[in-house]
């Protein structure tokens, strides 16, 4: 019943929230859960090893069981369910140059301000440059409508907002972004930084490099984690 009541009202958002915002440079709407999700991208299907059905996307390597232990809230800890495969929308991501714009729920959070404003600017030797903010919210959309059931290892829960960068001091500054993750700068350097090529071209054509972690394929570099 809470699952409906949910499903209910992200459909209500979806048609009444406006597009426009308070802040002129804020742009979003409410994510359509039906005609904005790529559903067709949830396949290929399988069963622990076998193939259910097929898919226009590539697929990783699948456990050749297809009964598994997954975990569970206490007091269980550990449950049994069934290894189904599939691509899971279960997250959304803002990428704004606008504090407090939630570009996927289609409004600004005023209390922000313009902390940390976002900028995209050429200095003086021509290089290219930003400053954005990002959002990540929960969306475990397949639970919501009970698309697939997995007999214990879906992962369930609501609409929630886990990550804002607004509130993240090492966000606006590079020397605590460098104490909590001293390992960018190994990849600070044109060798690492080529040979992202490589995962460029294997995300292009398959999937992406486990090896390369620090490269998002023709995205560039994953480092620093800030917003610059």
């Amino acid at each position: 019943m809470k699952r409906s009541l949910w499903l209910l009202m992200l459909f209500l958002l979806a048609g009444h929230v406006p597009a426009a915002s308070a802040d002129s440079a804020c742009e979003g709407r409410f994510v359509n859960p039906i005609t904005d999700i790529c559903w067709s991208c949830i396949f290929p299907l399988s069963l622990g090893s076998i193939k259910v059905s097929q898919g226009k996307v590539p697929d990783t390597a699948n456990p050749s069981m297809p009964v598994q232990i997954c975990p569970a809230p206490p007091p269980l800890f550990r449950r049994i369910g069934l290894a189904i495969g599939y691509w899971e929308p279960m997250a959304l991501t803002d990428v704004t140059r606008s504090p407090g714009c939630m570009v996927n729920l289609g409004f600004s959070l005023p209390a922000f301000g313009k902390t940390a404003q976002g900028t995209a600017k050429k200095d003086e030797k021509q290089v290219n440059g930003a400053f954005c903010h990002v959002h990540w919210y929960k969306y475990p959309l397949t639970y919501w409508l009970n698309i697939i059931t997995s007999l214990g290892c879906l992962e369930g829960g609501d609409l929630d907002i886990a990550y804002l960068s607004e509130i993240d001091p090492t966000w606006t500054d590079s020397s605590l972004t460098t104490i909590l993750n001293p390992e960018a700068v190994i990849f600070a350097n044109p060798i690492a930084q080529g040979a992202c090529a490589a995962d460029a071209i294997a995300s292009a054509f398959n999937m992406p490099l486990d090896v390369l972690f620090w490269c998002a394929g023709s995205q560039g570099s994953m480092y620093p984690f800030n917003g610059r």
